[in-house]
């Protein structure tokens, strides 16, 4: 049943929880596309979510479908587009929070930055005059763009990758975690308020006070979460006793993996022998896509800087 909403800007204080318990015109996205809500002050326009369809495929579009689409610029709406052009099961998205309770998609640098501002320090507004991506988009908001692919996708997931904050280190490190929880709480808030939810999924960094602090929030909301921790798949099963949405799934690194050539000491069989979901992330040569591709039926899914062609190696050409 097609869900029609009118979007409330919601104001959330961030609670730090620990542990699993049961209980318009023509713009830079695009003709005809408005964006909304947020921290940009565009308010309350309704947007028609269609039910999601099953994708016939496990691959994951990195950042979304960038490099095989001419320079696309990551984490952009175009890239977003592409994967949803590819009926890809998911498109990989960064997310951090911002000082206006909003969600900023963007890859911040490697001082944890995005256009040269701390996004917990600054609003939408302040970091979208900062700098426009590649392609001449403005930074796109999460709700932005779960919009698009509420409205434009069939079968495409958004994977909300919750970044690990690791800069300045004059803020403690469990004010850098409750800046990620923060972002996980907000982006459940606004899916919330879509009717969404069934379209978005989280990873969440190694950091064990980050995964503490998301797992009831996507407990509660019925919404998977894969830890990104290279730890022993009965380490998993242990801290989720009692869940069924966090802890039950595993999103790791192929260098962390034993197949071979990627030199980790991580199996498919360890985790799925503990019941345990697995899925891997860069997957980009033809030897790893086809060592993968040969080992689907066991995964969630393949995350691949290539999904063009991750595809063609399965016999899905578009």
């Amino acid at each position: 049943m097609i869900k029609r909403l009118s979007i409330l800007a919601l104001t959330a204080a961030a609670i730090f929880v620990v542990g699993c318990k049961k209980d318009g015109p023509d713009s830079p996205w695009g003709p005809g596309y408005t964006p909304g809500g947020g921290g940009n002050g565009t308010g309350d326009e309704e947007v028609v979510v269609k039910p999601i369809e099953k994708a016939d495929n496990i691959v994951v579009a990195h950042r979304g479908a960038v490099k095989e689409f001419g320079g696309t610029p990551d984490n952009s709406i175009a890239s977003l587009r592409n994967a949803i052009a590819l009926g890809c099961y998911g498109s990989e998205l960064d997310i951090y929070w911002t000082k206006d309770n909003d969600v900023i998609v963007a890859h911040a640098d490697g001082n944890c930055q995005i256009n040269r501002m701390y996004p917990w320090e600054n609003t939408v507004a302040e970091l979208r005059r900062g700098g426009v991506l590649s392609n001449g988009e403005i930074l796109p908001t999460f709700k932005e763009y779960l919009t698009v692919a509420v409205t434009e996708g069939k079968c495409t997931k958004l994977i909300l990758d919750i970044k690990n904050i690791t800069a300045p280190t004059t803020i403690n490190a469990d004010t850098r975690a409750q800046y990620c929880i923060n972002a996980c709480r907000r982006a459940t808030e606004i899916a919330k308020e879509m009717g969404a939810t069934e379209y978005i999924e989280f990873i969440c960094t190694g950091n064990e006070k980050v995964m503490s602090g998301c797992a009831p929030i996507c407990e509660s909301a019925k919404i998977p979460i894969g830890w990104m921790a290279n730890k022993a798949a009965t380490e998993y099963d242990r801290l989720g006793k009692g869940c069924k949405y966090a802890y039950r799934w595993a999103n790791l690194s192929l260098e962390y993996m034993n197949d071979g050539f990627s030199g980790g000491k991580r199996t498919i069989d360890e985790f799925v022998s503990n019941n345990i979901e697995l899925s891997v992330f860069n997957a980009d040569t033809d030897q790893q896509m086809e060592y993968y591709i040969n080992q689907s039926h066991k995964l969630k899914f393949i995350c691949s800087n290539y999904p063009k062609g991750l595809l063609r190696k399965m016999g899905i050409n578009r």
